[in-house]
Parts: structure tokens; sequence; C-alpha cells
């Protein structure tokens, strides 16, 4: 969903009057106190612990170039600020757009798995491991782009498998940074198993019909948080007379195991939309790996296709288990596709990260009454109360994602960010609370009046407000509103 353009918060004066947002399960995310040694948490700490640069691998299995074999296509993602951006010399710099540089290396080792004894109770000689690298020279044009989290590279590394298990494991590197993901045991399958389906989560949010090619989600086993997305189901050996059914559930994942808890989303697959005739590849097109279905221009066996959509955007913030039935006539029930996802959301502001926090920062655009309320009691009925609150105002209650409860948080975050001096946090400063209250102003003009601080004036439609320099050190006092 685009934050950027909010024409219902357009400019919006009276933020603290009329500030609304969504509910969308703030809390899967936020952090219990017990979890951090019992102490009060406040924004500066949830910034240290936030931000992490993401590395995000993936592995996708489609028809190989041979009768048996598949292909294994590595699908990875890795973020600007993870990196390790280098300045180029002066004399290296073609353009604008390279003045810093980075040479990331991806390396994927793959071995087969040893099978079970043979009659003599030994078991064979595993076979070598594949080893498969990837590397690249990467620009970027200012600093803020290398450390960015919202940029990122993404590339893949394809392999031709033969049916059996195997044990993966990719890693990233970038200087003195790595990144592991270990896949121990992944199945190449022999695909004239009729009890067996694959999923691939398209960062699509319109219906697609074949031929098509659309850009993968390529976020590792999560999806974006608050819109949409297409699924593509491949059987390649499809059992006509059995019929199919996909139910996606959220979980609590803990350390020792999975919890199921309530069904979110039930699909039965109509026999008239199966879509055979295709053949399915993952390349890379315009620098992204990409999901291909194509007409055959040969006779062989392509499986068959289902296209849906999952309305990711009314699911709230949180761990899913998405799972396909094969129901056949004699009655019997088989799941032959299963995956657990994260429905993530990659820009959270800081603050939702925890609850007391968010509700700290909303002494901004509340009374001292409302606010002493929000505070009071346990944290179930603190968190109620939160939920309650923003789901009041919200202007999308059809979806579990809300903008301008995003919009108040993310200028907390601005204000931090362009505010903070040595002597308080942004947020705390006159021109962080204006910021907050009111948002980004029409214009800005700074002046340097003689033999006096300089002032800042920031213009609003409908008001004005003036800030004077008080350290030398970006810190503003408002002065006067007009």
């Amino acid at each position: 969903m685009n934050t950027s353009s909010l024409p219902f918060l357009h400019r919006s004066r009276a933020l603290s009057q009329s500030i609304t947002a969504c509910v969308f399960f703030v809390a899967i995310l936020m952090i219990p106190l017990s979890d951090l040694l019992a102490q009060r948490i406040s924004y500066e700490y949830l910034r240290t612990r936030d931000r992490q640069p993401n590395v995000f691998f993936e592995h996708h299995v489609v028809p190989g170039t041979d009768a048996t074999g598949m292909n294994l296509v590595t699908t990875f993602r890795l973020e600007n600020n993870f990196l390790s951006f280098r300045r180029m010399r002066e004399e290296q710099q073609g353009d604008r757009m390279r003045r810093f540089y980075a040479e990331p290396t991806v390396r994927l080792d793959i071995r087969r798995r040893v099978g079970n004894a043979d009659n003599n109770g030994e078991i064979g000689e595993p076979d070598p491991v594949i080893t498969r690298t990837w590397s690249e020279t990467i620009y970027a044009g200012t600093y803020e782009q290398t450390q960015s989290a919202t940029s990122f590279h993404q590339n893949l590394i394809t392999e031709l498998l033969q049916p059996g298990q195997y044990r993966i494991e990719s890693r990233a590197r970038a200087n003195s940074r790595t990144r592991r993901g270990i896949a121990p045991s992944f199945r190449i399958p022999d695909t004239t198993d009729s009890d067996l389906a694959f999923f691939y989560f398209l960062d699509e949010q319109s219906d697609l019909h074949p031929p098509f090619t659309s850009p993968l989600m390529n976020m590792g086993r999560n999806v974006y948080f608050g819109r949409d997305h297409m699924l593509a189901v491949w059987f390649p050996n499809l059992q006509e007379d059995a019929e199919y059914a996909l139910d996606i559930h959220k979980v609590r994942i803990s350390r020792n195991d999975t919890t199921i808890q309530n069904n979110v989303f039930e699909y039965d697959f109509d026999p008239d939309h199966m879509v055979t005739g295709y053949v399915h590849d993952i390349t890379m097109v315009d620098d992204r790996p990409q999901l291909t279905l194509k007409k055959l221009d040969e006779e062989r066996s392509s499986g068959t296709f289902y296209l849906l959509k999952i309305p990711n955007s009314t699911f709230e913030n949180a761990h899913y288990r998405i799972r396909l039935n094969k129901n056949t006539t004699d009655g019997s029930t088989k799941t032959i596709a299963k995956r657990t996802y994260q429905s993530l959301w990659l820009d959270m502001p800081v603050s939702l990260l925890n609850l007391d926090v968010a509700v700290d920062m909303m002494r901004y655009i509340v009374d001292d009454d409302t606010h002493r309320e929000l505070r009071r009691g346990n944290r179930q009925q603190r968190e109620e109360r939160f939920r309650r609150f923003w789901s009041e105002r919200d202007p999308s209650p059809e979806s579990e994602y809300n903008e301008l409860m995003v919009e108040f948080y993310r200028r907390i975050d601005y204000a931090y960010d362009n505010f903070t001096t040595p002597q308080k946090p942004g947020y705390e400063s006159d021109q962080g609370k204006i910021y907050v209250r009111h948002g980004e102003p029409d214009s800005r003009e700074r002046t340097f009046p003689p033999n006096q601080p300089a002032r800042e004036v920031w213009h609003y439609s409908d008001r004005s407000f003036v800030f004077e320099a008080t350290t030398g050190f970006g810190d503003y006092r408002l002065i006067d509103r007009q």
C-alpha cells in the first residue's frame, strides 16, 4: 500500500484531533518487558536493536532441461545497508551514480543427503559438495543510498539436480559481514508423484492471466505486510478426479513448537480454472527474479497451474501456515504442499516495536487525561485501549494497514532523525513537536538577522511557526506562532 500519498491526511493541521489508524496486531512484534531485562524500554534503545540489515534466501524448484532432473533456483536479496559500500577514488567515478561501490559474494553449497543402508548394512559414500558462487560490483550515488534498508540488490543461482534429499547452505558476504541460511533437508522431487504441488509467491496485487512474467516476492519465507499478492500453484502430475482445497491459518511460533491458531482464509479450487499447456521458469528480468509462464513450444509434460489472489491486506502482522489438501474419491485427505511464512512489515516505525513506547509517544496528540487512561492497567488492558483508540479512528477498516497511524509514528522517526541534538531527542524538540503534530511544512525559510541568532520559519497554509537557534548545534526553540 502506498503511504506517500494520503489524501485524507493532506497537510493535516489538526493531527491531534483527527489522528487515525488501525490495530494490525502491532503487539505481535512488540517486545515484552521480560525479554528486555525488565527495564523500561526507551525509543533510543529500540533504535539500537532495530533495522538490522536483511539478507533473504529462498529455494524454488522448476522443471529441468532433461527428463529426470529439476532445477534448483536459489533467489537472494541483499539490502544496501548490508553491502559495506566503499567510496570510489575521484578518477574512478564515471558519473553521479557511481560514487560508492560494493563487491558482495553469495556462495551456495549443495550436498545430497546420504540414503538408507544397503543390504550389507553399509551406507554409501555421500555425493561431493556442489559449490556455486555469485559476485558482482554494485554502485550507489549517495551515502544515503549506501545505508538504505529499502534499496536492495537481487539475483539468483540455478543448479540442475536429480531427485533426492539435499542439504543446502547459502552464505552472503560483504567485507566482514556474513549472513547464512541453511535448509538441512530440501527435497528435489520425482514429478511423477501425484501427491505433490509447489507454491510460488508472486509480488502482484492484480489478477494474472497466462502467459505472463511476474516478480517473485523474494523475501525468504515472508510476504509484504499490508498488501495482497498472487499465489501460483504448480501440480507436476495433477490427479483429475481429486478435489483440492487451500487454507491459511495464523500460527504462533515459539522455540519448541508451532501453535495453530485461527483460520483466516479458505479456498476451494475450481476445476474450470486449472491452467494447462504452459511451462514455467525463474529467470532474471529487469534486475529481479521473476516467474515466467509461457506456452509450450514442444511436446513435453509441463504439469498444471492454478492462480489465485491471497487477501494478505486483511491479515495481521503475524506468522501463517498455508496448506494445500487433496481430497480423493475414496474419502481420504492428504496435504500435498504447505509452508509457514510471515506477513512482514519491513519498514515498521520504531515506536511500534514496543507497546509502552508507542503509548508514550501519543502524549503529543492526546490530552493528559486520555494519556493517563491509555497508560493505566496491566499490559493486556493497555494493549486493548491502544487498539481501541486507533481502530475508532481507522479510515480504512477493511484492511489491517492504517496509513494515518503509520504517518504519525513515521513523523516520530523523522523528528528523531532530523532534529536530535546533544541536548534532547528530536521528537522532544520544539521543531520535532511541531513536525509530529502538523507534518511537513509547505515551505521553510531560514534567515540570518545581523547580530542575532539564525531564524527558521515554517509556513503552512493556515499558520506559520518561527524558530530561533539556541546553541548553534541545530537546536531551535519556538518563539512565535503566526
